[in-house]
């Protein structure tokens, strides 16, 4: 993931580390009851205007910014949003987030409650022991109610039965993809969806070109899947995150920063034609100054009580005071035939 400014992560993991030697959380610990391996934490929420009723095809239903005292906190770069309004989200430090959305009556956002975290575990089921190796981008709820976590640094895909070991159980390994070598250097594995049948769609952020290549991977691929597809990306725009729609297409979520003009955000829709390219790319809306924009990571969509395509964004705050981490909810206006 590109960097929009400077952070002491490295002291933020090492943070983290040392609280978890101090509560006693080591491997043995995965056979504590589920709720035990989460910490509850207070995070401080104000609500977010955006300065319009709708930008392109979405209308905006409520905002929120993020922040704690927590040294934890922060960093968010995947996001699943679930039908029962629980949030799971990850951290590019290597480390789980759950929360509970809070809708009004119109199914306006208006708070996130019951923040718990924890910290994430490799195959053995220890932390990861560095920045690099713990690297989590982007996440995706298989059909089976497991996650598929994308690693950027270490382009690989790691599995988590979240639901049934708790945030301590070891990860599984994904499927292997081919041609990753070649990514530019912090720009590699960051997006991530599942088909409904379980197929892993996986995008990397991309670099100066004007796409970026996509990789669908079953879960039992026994070799190195190649990628399979190309994304067309806006110019100067880079791929940070997937979700397939409840229509069974596929959303993207693109991110632009330039000194001076700062950053901006792209949403657009897509699927795959029976050959496995893309197809049908629809630009749902760009997010620019002066409606709140930051460093906007991840992507999740779900459908609303009211039958509407609900679509939660966040934004990654590098640990950095001079970035934000927003949560915006948006649904998509349909056309009319």
């Amino acid at each position: 993931m590109k960097r929009l400014a400077q952070s002491p992560r490295g002291r933020v993991f090492a943070a983290a580390l040392f609280a978890l030697a101090l509560c006693a959380c080591d491997r043995s610990a995965a056979n504590a009851p589920i709720a035990d391996q989460w910490r509850g934490i207070d995070v401080a929420e104000a609500p977010v205007a955006f300065g319009a009723a709708e930008a392109g095809r979405l209308q905006y239903r409520g905002g929120l910014e993020l922040s704690s005292d927590e040294r934890v906190f922060g960093g968010l770069s995947g996001m699943e949003v679930l039908e029962d309004g629980r949030l799971v989200a990850v951290s590019d430090d290597g480390q789980w987030f759950e929360a509970r959305l809070v809708l009004n009556a119109d199914g306006h956002l208006v708070g996130v409650a019951e923040w718990r975290t924890a910290l994430m575990r490799n195959e053995r089921g220890d932390p990861f022991p560095n920045k690099r190796a713990g690297d989590a981008e982007d996440l995706a709820q298989l059909p089976d109610g497991r996650f598929a976590v994308s690693f950027e640094q270490t382009q690989s895909i790691r599995i988590y039965d979240l639901n049934r070991d708790g945030p301590f159980g070891p990860a599984v390994s994904g499927p292997a993809l081919a041609d990753t070598s070649s990514l530019p250097n912090n720009s590699g594995l960051e997006a991530l969806a599942s088909t409904a049948d379980g197929v892993l769609i996986i995008g990397a952020e991309g670099g100066p070109e004007a796409v970026t290549p996509i990789w669908r991977a079953r879960l039992d691929s026994p070799e190195r899947v190649p990628p399979s597809a190309r994304y067309p990306l806006a110019s100067g725009y880079s791929l940070t995150s997937l979700d397939r729609l409840p229509d069974g297409r596929f959303v993207a979520l693109e991110r632009f920063f330039a000194p001076v003009i700062g950053p901006r955000a792209r949403i657009t829709t897509f699927e795959f034609n029976a050959s496995g390219a893309i197809q049908n790319v629809e630009e749902l809306a760009r997010l620019e100054a002066p409606m709140p924009v930051d460093n906007f990571e991840a992507i999740s969509a779900v459908r609303a009580a009211d039958g509407a395509t609900r679509l939660y964004i966040v934004s990654d705050d590098n640990f950095s005071r001079r970035q934000r981490t927003l949560l915006l909810a948006f649904d998509v206006v349909e056309r009319q035939e």
